[in-house]
């Protein structure tokens, strides 16, 4: 028998832990399956068993009202789950015999709605990945090929279109080949939308024994395909052979793909709908020749052995990139008649004895954004062009201050000594160069992030010296800080005054071995190159010795117009800001620009 003080002390404990369920249970909507078990720990606690019902019927209330999720239509949570890595759906089959520790499943399905765990057999989107089961889950190579095998049959047998079926692997054995061969089949047949398979290579060279794998015939049939990614495979045997039904394809890619001059004619003029179109390092390929093609807009062309011409017609093409990535020099160009072709990329270096890249615009009428990056010994870059708007150009040993520019219409110019754009992706290639510039004064941007570089600033000050045609208004610098005072003693000895600018902007990052003190010699020698009205200061929650920098930048602006003829005001977001408060508000403030005024009286 429970004393009347010892149930209530109960009842106020039963409370309690009740509440830190209803907590559980909104933070994990739908996560019940444990409260049962919970509650009957209560139950003999208590021995109330009215208040035990009335907290039951209570709970089970409360999970009706929060599984929200499940009366989302199938579509949304399809898209919901696209979002989720797909080696996390592992953890959620049976497929295997092995037990998977508790770390290992990150989320149950039922936490986040009943409905979902029998929805991923329908989710359309079949993704198989080696890596993410030898390095994320631990896994045998044997697991990884019994998981694709199982997955995609129980996919097929519920008779419901694949909308994406990505394998990426290597094969070492026939029995892996044949399983390979089967799921893929299986995949073409549910009338998949976009494909991607990645056979890579052994990286450790043990198995030699599997040739190439080549990919079935019955690719060439599957009509509603509209992205293909096919990277270290064969093409399937008939392709010139047999019609090829790509009626639908917008998307192509080909990386480490076996392929000549031929095929890249058949597969265009087979495929009226294609509009982006790369070819990345596929051995075979001298000419890229394609004529007549209505929808084509992008192109990127990555080659190791040189291609010798590029011949396109396409009336809608805008996009075209040329990467070569030994250095052997730029092909024959001949895209006058792509009327939109308005961006190019090249990477790579001129043809030997071609006058460098001198004449290299002529073969783009139309252009407005170009992108070069090239490691070009010689490379004192002469630019012509009367349509050219933007230009990004990459090099360590481009000379800044021999560059010759007749492009009057010039007004954004992004210039890294020591970056690359092979870095970027593809996409993110295209999104950078096709941008439309916002700058309606001519604009520089100067990335610097190599210490070796000693002389970058004194060619940076001829540069703007030099009339050129590109006269430049705004100045921004990204660039990594590190010990360079030799640099800017040597800056200051040309005895050159500070070229006047509208705007400077300064984004400083301190290297690994740079202290404050160089984020203030930098910022001195910024001011003994340019004197500009405006100058603004980003970065300034991350950036150490803030306060010291920006109180130099103060009093060097001052000195630079005279103290007795100016004032300086400090603007953070249209808001007016005194020095003296920067160190608390620095956290709170995007950036900070210093405004030259003329003093009164």
């Amino acid at each position: 028998m429970v004393s009347e003080r010892g149930f209530d002390d109960q009842s106020s404990s039963l409370l309690q832990q009740t509440k830190q369920m209803k907590t559980l249970a909104t933070e994990v909507p739908g996560d019940m399956d444990q409260l049962p078990t919970e509650m009957k720990t209560l139950d003999s606690e208590v021995g109330d068993m009215d208040r035990i019902s009335e907290l039951h019927t209570e709970l089970e209330t409360l999970t009706i009202d929060i599984d929200r999720i499940s009366e989302l239509p199938d579509f949304i949570i399809h898209h919901i789950l696209s979002l989720i890595p797909p080696w996390f759906w592992i953890s959620l089959t049976d497929w295997s015999d092995r037990r998977l520790d508790r770390n290992s499943q990150l989320v149950r399905m039922s936490v986040l709605s009943k409905k979902w765990f029998h929805l991923t057999a329908s989710f359309p989107i079949l993704d198989f990945n080696l890596d993410n089961f030898t390095e994320i889950l631990h896994l045998s190579r044997q697991c990884f090929f019994k998981y694709v095998e199982y997955a995609t049959s129980r996919f097929c047998h519920q008779n419901v279109t694949a909308h994406t079926f990505k394998l990426k692997t290597t094969l070492l054995k026939p029995a892996e080949l044949d399983i390979v061969n089967r799921c893929i089949e299986l995949g073409l047949k549910n009338g998949v939308r976009e494909l991607v398979i990645d056979i890579f290579d052994d990286p450790y060279g043990f198995y030699l024994r599997i040739p190439k794998y080549r990919l079935t015939n019955m690719l060439l049939s599957v009509s509603m395909l509209k992205s293909m990614t096919i990277h270290g495979c064969h093409l399937p045997s008939s392709l010139m052979v047999d019609d090829v039904q790509f009626k639908s394809l917008i998307n192509l890619s080909l990386e480490h793909v076996p392929i000549d001059d031929e095929v890249i004619k058949y597969l265009t003029t087979s495929c009226p709908l294609l509009q982006e179109l790369k070819i990345t390092s596929c051995d075979g390929l001298k000419r890229f020749c394609v004529y007549g093609h209505q929808n084509l807009q992008k192109v990127g062309i990555y080659y190791n052995t040189r291609v010798e011409r590029i011949d396109i017609e396409a009336p809608n093409l805008f996009f075209l990139l040329v990467a070569d990535l030994d250095r052997r020099g730029a092909p024959v160009l001949n895209v006058a008649s792509c009327k939109k072709l308005t961006t190019v990329c090249y990477f790579g270096n001129p043809l030997p004895n071609s006058n460098g890249f001198t004449h290299f615009l002529s073969n783009f009428p139309f252009i407005e954004n170009f992108c070069l990056t090239t490691e070009y010994d010689e490379c004192n870059l002469k630019l012509s062009s009367h349509s050219l708007r933007k230009l990004m150009l990459c090099s360590k040993n481009c000379d800044l201050k021999e560059f010759e520019f007749g492009t009057p219409n010039l007004v954004e110019f992004n210039y890294s000594c020591s970056g690359s754009t092979f870095s970027l992706l593809w996409r993110d290639v295209v999104k950078a160069m096709v941008s439309k510039s916002t700058n309606m004064k001519p604009w520089m941007q100067w990335d610097l992030y190599n210490k070796d570089d000693t002389l970058s600033f004194q060619k940076l000050r001829l540069f703007l010296e030099k009339k050129n045609g590109f006269k430049i208004s705004n100045l921004r610098f990204n660039v990594i800080v590190n010990p360079n005072k030799e640099e800017y003693q040597k800056l200051k000895e040309m005895e050159l005054p500070p070229y006047e600018l509208e705007n400077v902007v300064l984004e400083l990052f301190l290297g690994g071995h740079g202290k404050v003190s160089d984020l203030v010699a930098f910022a001195d020698a910024v001011l003994c190159c340019c004197c500009p009205r405006y100058l603004t200061l980003l970065s300034l929650g991350s950036l150490p010795g803030f306060e010291d920098v920006a109180k130099f930048i103060y009093k060097k602006l001052l000195e630079q117009e005279g103290e007795s003829h100016t004032k300086i005001q400090i603007m953070s977001s249209e808001t007016p800001v005194q020095l003296k408060d920067l160190m608390s508000l620095r956290r709170s403030l995007p950036y900070i620009t210093f405004i030259k005024e003329e003093a009164v009286g």
